[in-house]
């Protein structure tokens, strides 16, 4: 029997081993089937009578194997459907446009700038930026960071007296806890902060302070969210305030002011356009305050709720430029309509602005507006207060080591002084902020304040300025410290004071 002649192909021939001798092993010729003989891949069997005839080789195919020339198969591939995106790289860098209110945790999401649909997330931890940074401690599906600092200190005028009044060392204890959620969609933070300074020799200004506050988003769709806020304030008016109910010699301790509130607010996206609009409500509590004689004096005519509303529409421009133009309107209604010096209490305040959220390359972002503000007093005798506002926060990161920060804000604050329909101030304070070393930061700061009594000719101009400086031990470890001068300039006889405090603490976070 005569064996067939093989059929010509195009591989090379094989080649023995020069130690050896032997040839390489041939790999086994594959299985004549129709799926692998050819130049490109057949379609699946199908049932019925056509399955014979899918399996038999086309026309090219057979050509090609009688010149004895094969081809690579393509692998199968299913076809992809046109709406779905490609993902090439689940940690590739944001294209298209990313979400403005998906993933609190700093992920990128990245969608489809067609569909919308999301593409993928970007779950790599994001860089550190701060070695000294606390990493907090995880409870369940919370990221909890908790805060210690005992600091002692000494202050040159404790009672913020005109002629001074002696100086007295005191301890300042603080201790704060967050918590932030860690999950993909919606967000829950909450920060209790506490601090208590307790002054050895004059036992009277010992002063509490409390802030608790618990914030919520709740992302309803892609393009809205809901945004909530409850808050409690626990704190004291200063010795030089001038809503104390007697000087400051006079009385045996400071008198407590407690703030109960919460707002709730939507969020909504439409294209570059975003929508928000917030209500807000806030409880003002005073304790009564008592005298070195033991007489006290009540202070629930001061109690007002104060309710309010926030509407802001803000256009896109560029992904770093976001201006805005809003409208508020605020109430204050007290308890007690009639004050103790027979004036009507309450007012209606109204607040337009107009202005810009900005990233410029991450060197300069925040917020600046200017706008119009008109208070109507319920009183007539006092008159109506109609003043221009200018409110800004700036963030300019001038080098790597070394960053500016500036606020300022505008308000009308109630007044409890005679005749006085309400306080206008205007603050502003500017900081610079230093890293020596990455371990060692030094901070600048100095903030004015300018008063006018609505109604008086007091006027009052406060200045604080001061230096700190932080050692980083470790990421557990800080050393604090801080000088720190307060100055108050009146018109108004025996309103005037100067202060001198000196701060060392020791921090310990997590």
């Amino acid at each position: 029997m005569t064996r067939p002649a093989p059929r010509p192909t195009s591989r090379p021939a094989p080649v023995a081993n020069p130690r050896t001798g032997r040839l390489p092993r041939r790999p086994p010729e594959p299985a004549a089937n129709a799926r692998n003989l050819g130049l490109r891949t057949l379609p699946a069997p199908t049932s019925g009578a056509n399955a014979a005839s899918s399996l038999t080789p086309s026309r090219q195919d057979s050509l090609a194997l009688s010149s004895g020339t094969r081809g690579v198969t393509p692998p199968t591939q299913q076809r992809r459907p046109v709406d779905v995106p490609i993902v090439t790289n689940r940690v590739q860098q944001p294209s298209g446009r990313v979400l403005p209110n998906a993933n609190p945790l700093g992920r990128n999401v990245v969608v489809d700038p067609r569909t919308g649909e999301v593409i993928s997330f970007d779950r790599r931890p994001p860089a550190e930026t701060d070695a000294f940074a606390p990493t907090g401690i995880r409870v369940g599906s919370f990221i909890v960071t908790p805060t210690v600092d005992a600091t002692l200190g000494y202050d040159s005028n404790p009672r913020r007296l005109t002629a001074g009044s002696p100086g007295s060392l005191f301890t300042q204890s603080y201790g704060e806890l967050q918590a932030r959620s860690d999950w993909s969609r919606h967000e829950v933070t909450a920060r209790l902060r506490g601090t208590y300074s307790a002054y050895f020799s004059d036992p009277g200004v010992n002063r509490p302070e409390v802030n608790a506050v618990v914030t919520g988003r709740l992302d309803v769709a892609r393009d809205t969210r809901v945004e909530t806020e409850g808050r409690y304030t626990l704190n004291t008016n200063s010795p030089g305030s001038s809503n104390l109910p007697s000087s400051p010699t006079g009385l045996r301790n400071l008198p407590l002011i407690h703030q109960v509130g919460g707002s709730a607010g939507v969020v909504q996206d439409i294209g570059r356009v975003q929508v928000t609009l917030r209500g807000t409500f806030d409880r003002f509590i005073y304790d009564d305050a008592i005298t070195n004689a033991g007489t006290v004096l009540s202070q629930s005519g001061r109690d007002y709720n104060a309710i309010g509303g926030r509407l802001r529409t803000s256009y896109e421009l560029t992904p770093g430029l976001r201006p805005f133009v809003e409208a508020a309107l605020e109430q204050r209604r007290f308890d007690q309509r009639l004050s103790s010096g027979g004036t009507l209490q309450g007012s209606s305040t109204m607040t337009f602005r107009v202005g810009t959220t900005f990233e410029l390359t991450r060197l300069l972002t925040g917020e600046i507006s200017a706008g119009y503000l008109r208070r109507d007093n319920l009183d007539p005798t006092f008159g109506d207060v109609a003043v221009p506002v200018l409110d800004a926060s700036l963030v300019w990161a001038m080098t790597a080591l070394t960053t500016v920060r500036f606020t300022a804000r505008s308000t009308i604050d109630e007044s409890f002084t005679t005749g006085a329909s309400g306080i206008e101030k205007r603050d502003a304070s500017v900081e610079l902020e230093h890293a020596f070393r990455r371990w060692l930061v030094g901070t600048a700061r100095f903030a004015y304040g300018h008063d006018t009594y609505r109604g008086t000719s007091r006027v009052d101009q406060r200045t604080v300025a001061s230096l700190g400086l932080v050692y980083r031990a470790s990421r557990a470890l800080q050393i604090r410290g801080e000088i720190r001068r307060e100055t108050l300039q009146s018109n108004t006889a025996d309103a005037s004071y100067s202060a001198n405090v000196f701060l060392l603490g020791l921090r310990l976070q997590r």
